[in-house]
C-alpha cells in the first residue's frame, strides 16, 4: 500500500462517533437556547464552529504528525505564547472572571488556552517518548513537570482553573502511558493536595472561585452563587426521570433558573428533556470515543503518537467526568465544558483538531517509506 492511500485511509468508528455526538450536541445547544435573544446567532456560531473545525481536522489530518516531534522549543514558545496573549494590552476580553480570550474592538475572537491544550498534549509527547518508556530518574522527572509547571502557572494567573487542572490531567495521562512508576504519581497526589491547600488559603483564586470549589462539600455555601447553581442542576436533572420533559420542555432551563445552560450545565438541559435514558446514550457515545481512542493508541507505530492519543484521551476523559460530576454535585465546579456538546466555538473546534491528530496517527499506523 502507497503512502497516498494509507494517508487517506479512513478511521470509520472514530467519525461516525464523533458525527454522532456533534449532532447531539447541536440539538441540545439549540433547545438550551430556546427563548434567548441571542440564541438564533449561538447557534449559527456553533455551526461555524463545526465547519472551521472540520476544515482544520482535515488539515491536522494530512499532517504527519512526527514532524512535530522536533519542534519542541518553538512548540514551547508558542505555549506560553498563546496562554500570555490575551494579558496583551488592546486584545484580551475578561469573562467569567478569567482574562482568556482574545477580542478587537468590540469583536470577541476566540480563547488561546483551548487549542493551547494540543500544543501541551505534542509538546509533552515530544518530550516524554524521548525517554523510550524508562522515565524513573528524578532529574527527568522535574524536568518533564517543569515544562508542564510553566504554562500551568500562566494560566493560573488569568486565573483559569478549569483549564489548568486539563493541563494537569493531560500530563498526568501522557506520564502513565510513558512509563512513570507508580511510585511518582503517589508523590505528586501528595503534592497535589498540599498545593490544594496552599491555594485556597491563599489569594490565588477569587471568592466566587473557592466558593465554586467547596460547595460540593458544603452544600449550603454560597446559596446565592455556586450553591444555588447546583441545587437548580441537581433539581433539572432529577425532574427528568426516565424519559425526560422533551426538547424545549424544560422548565429549569426555560424559566431561566438554570445558570449557563447551554455551556458548563447543559447536561443538566440533558437530563431533564431526555431523561435518565437521554444521557445513557451520551455516556455510551464518548465511552465508544474513548474505546475507539484507545484502539488507536494501542496501534500506533510510536510511542510519540500513543503518547499524544493518550494526552487526548486524557484530556476528553478529564472534562467528561468533572462536567457531568460538577452537575450531579460529585466534583466541585470549575466551569469545564462538555466536549462536542456544550456551546463554544474555541472549544468545539480544538476537539476537532484533536480528532484530527487521532486520525493522523491511526493512518500512520503502518510505517511509510520515508
Amino acid at each position: 500500500m502507497t503512502e497516498r492511500k494509507r494517508l487517506w485511509f479512513v478511521n470509520i468508528p472514530l467519525l461516525s462517533i464523533v458525527a454522532a455526538i456533534l449532532v447531539f450536541g447541536t440539538i441540545m445547544v439549540n433547545s438550551a437556547t430556546q427563548g434567548m435573544t441571542a440564541g438564533p446567532g449561538m447557534l449559527k456560531r456553533q455551526a461555524l464552529g463545526i465547519v472551521i473545525g472540520l476544515i482544520g481536522m482535515a488539515a491536522v489530518w494530512a499532517m504527519d504528525y512526527r514532524v512535530a516531534k522536533t519542534w519542541i522549543w518553538p512548540l514551547f514558545g508558542l505555549l506560553v505564547l498563546a496562554i500570555l496573549s490575551p494579558k496583551i494590552p488592546g486584545l484580551g476580553d475578561t469573562a467569567k472572571g478569567a482574562t482568556a480570550w482574545l477580542q478587537i474592538g468590540s469583536i470577541r475572537l476566540f480563547q488561546p488556552s483551548e487549542p493551547a491544550k494540543l500544543v501541551l498534549i505534542v509538546l509533552m509527547a515530544a518530550v516524554i517518548s524521548k525517554y523510550k518508556g524508562r522515565l524513573e530518574a528524578p532529574a527527568d522527572v522535574a524536568k518533564v513537570m517543569g515544562i508542564m509547571l510553566v504554562p500551568l502557572g500562566l494560566i493560573l494567573l488569568q486565573p483559569d482553573l478549569g483549564t489548568g487542572l486539563v493541563f494537569v490531567a493531560i500530563t498526568m495521562g501522557m506520564l502513565l502511558i510513558g512509563g512513570l512508576k507508580a511510585r511518582w504519581f503517589l508523590v505528586f497526589a501528595l503534592v497535589g493536595v498540599l498545593a490544594a491547600g496552599v491555594v485556597l488559603k491563599a489569594d490565588v483564586l477569587k471568592e466566587y472561585q473557592k466558593d465554586r470549589l467547596l460547595v460540593f462539600v458544603d452544600a449550603d455555601r454560597d446559596p446565592d452563587g455556586a450553591g444555588y447553581n447546583l441545587a437548580q442542576s441537581k433539581i433539572a436533572i432529577g425532574s427528568g426521570e426516565l424519559t425526560g420533559k422533551g426538547l424545549g420542555s424544560g422548565t429549569q432551563s426555560n424559566l431561566n433558573f438554570l445558570p449557563e445552560r447551554h455551556t458548563d450545565f447543559i447536561f443538566s438541559v440533558i437530563g431533564e428533556e431526555l431523561g435518565f435514558l437521554g444521557a445513557v446514550i451520551l455516556l455510551g457515545l464518548y465511552l465508544a470515543l474513548l474505546v475507539t481512542s484507545l484502539e488507536i493508541a494501542a496501534q500506533s507505530r510510536d510511542l510519540f503518537g500513543a503518547l499524544i492519543v493518550a494526552g487526548i484521551i486524557s484530556m476528553w476523559l478529564f472534562q467528561i467526568l468533572e462536567n457531568v460530576g460538577m452537575t450531579i454535585g460529585l466534583m466541585p465546579i470549575t466551569g469545564i465544558p462538555l466536549p462536542f456538546v456544550s456551546y463554544g466555538s474555541s472549544f468545539l473546534v480544538t476537539n476537532l483538531l484533536a480528532v484530527g491528530m487521532l486520525l493522523s496517527v491511526w493512518t500512520r499506523r503502518l510505517g511509510t517509506t520515508r
